[in-house]
């Protein structure tokens, strides 16, 4: 029987803590070293020499892949933990970073834990390249609602004085700007500077669109693009969300796993001949999630294309726009159901999201 040995690491900026388990003997080893990669490696050859015979895992943390793909490239067996998957131990009132270390080589061990996919060094700098685009967006809109309390706090009043009912179109930004040339200098300069914040912000995002939109046309994502495009409610940014977060689609073998992969799950309590049901977990990607629960906005519309749908569909194959027409049919009869039941707005959009899910599955399983 061969020996395996089981490594759990705890990591962190001052240490490396380690615990180390023998498949074979039961006998467990303890490390420390300096939170670098090559005191890691040279404490764990000093203890045993075979590099193929060390299976080791860390929990997701800061680090995020760097030190896993580094242990891969020297040769080692490394894996991820998903923080969710690892089991609460009831009772267990000392947690040390020893103790953490110990739990996940014992649990890896018994193959109780849930590994993360490993995306590559280019995949994961483009799914982080969208996902800063996510904050500069969210830095123009908190902007914006600071102007406007700010203005508000002042007596200001847009609508009032203006009868404008629209915030933050071109009429507005004109009556902004000479609006700041009357007030007294403390408010002037702090509008001057916010505004200017705020061009700059809306200038950074309009780069990052260009470049989203140069990266969706490369023939990496051309085609998974495509197949996206054609649904009712997703346009470039939001298909580059899906497929960069969720990476290599073929390892969801059936739609239910990538339901729940998004946390889109039942969450359910169900004992003693009562069954009782709630809402989604919510323990996934909230990235993707979140897209497409803004994609079904519409949903209860009659289906349609539009204009700009129909555009987006040229020289796409007739069957994955076949895919999305019969998503948007079904979306619309199950939207509609839910809602003459009388069922929350919100609630019916999240579960229509749930439905997408399938069909973008088939979609992508047909573009990859």
């Amino acid at each position: 029987m061969r020996t395996i040995l089981f490594v759990g690491l705890d990591v962190d900026d001052k240490a490396f803590h380690g615990t180390i388990i023998n498949s074979k003997t039961g006998e467990i080893h303890y490390l420390k070293t300096n939170p670098n990669k090559e005191k890691l490696i040279e404490r764990l050859l000093k203890f045993h020499s075979r590099i193929e015979d060390y299976r080791i895992c860390y929990e997701s943390t800061y680090l995020g892949f760097s030190l896993c793909r580094q242990l891969r490239e020297e040769g080692f067996d490394c894996h991820v933990i998903a923080t969710g998957s690892i089991p609460i131990v009831s009772g267990n009132r000392v947690k040390t970073d020893r103790c953490d270390s110990e739990k996940l080589a014992n649990f890896y061990m018994k193959d109780l834990l849930t590994t993360i996919n490993i995306p590559d060094k280019e995949d994961e700098a483009e799914r982080d390249f969208i996902r800063s685009r996510s904050l500069i967006s969210k830095q123009i809109v908190k902007t914006k609602n600071h102007i406007q309390s700010l203005l508000r706090r002042h007596g200001i009043n847009y609508r009032e004085e203006e009868k404008g009912l629209n915030l933050w179109t071109d009429r507005y930004r004109k009556w902004l700007y000479g609006k700041t040339s009357s007030l007294n200098e403390s408010l002037k300069i702090n509008l001057n500077l916010l505004i200017t914040q705020l061009e700059h912000l809306e200038s950074t995002i309009k780069t990052y669109n260009y470049h989203i939109e140069q990266l969706a046309a490369t023939e990496k994502y051309k085609e998974k693009v495509s197949a996206l495009v054609v649904y009712r409610g997703i346009e470039t940014l939001t298909a580059m969300k899906i497929i960069t977060e969720l990476g290599d689609i073929r390892r969801f073998s059936h739609p239910r796993k990538l339901m729940s992969f998004l946390g889109f799950d039942i969450c359910e309590y169900s004992s003693g001949g009562k069954e009782r049901k709630k809402g989604i977990t919510k323990f996934g990607n909230k990235i993707v999630r979140t897209a497409l629960v803004e994609s079904t906005q519409r949903c209860s519309s009659p289906p349609k294309v539009s204009y700009k749908l129909k555009h987006r569909r040229n020289n796409v194959p007739s069957e994955l726009t076949a895919i999305a027409d019969r998503c948007m049919n079904r979306l619309y009869k199950k939207s509609n159901h839910l809602l003459y039941r009388e069922k929350n707005r919100n609630k019916v959009k999240v579960a229509c999201a749930r439905e997408m899910v399938g069909f973008i599955w088939e979609s992508l399983i047909k573009a990859s």
